[in-house]
Order: C-alpha cells, then structure tokens, then sequence
C-alpha cells in the first residue's frame, strides 16, 4: 500500500477533530479514507451537476 500525505487546512481541524470523537473514528487518515469511499461518487456528481446548471 502506498501512502500520500494530505494536509488538512487549521481552520477546518476542529470540525475534524469534532467528527472524530463523535464517530469514533481513529484519525484523520481514516477519516480522509472513508469521505472518498463513501462520499466519492456523490461529491463528483454534485459538482458536476452544479457545472451544467452554471452552462
């Protein structure tokens, strides 16, 4: 398996750090990890979707 760093933004740490302790979740690399398995598709989508309403 091979490892790419994010970084993630300090205004946002909070949120994240609020996400974690709520879901139980070990740290923010699963977090990361789960946001694109589960939500992946659907962001992609989303944003198209706002693109073509903008065209």
């Amino acid at each position: 398996m091979t490892q790419t760093r994010i970084v993630l933004n300090p205004k946002h740490k909070d949120k994240a750090e609020e996400i974690l302790q709520t879901t139980g979740i070990d740290n923010l690399s699963q977090l990361f990890s789960i946001f694109v398995v589960n939500f992946g598709d659907c962001l992609i989508n989303k944003l198209k979707d706002c693109k073509n309403e903008q065209t």
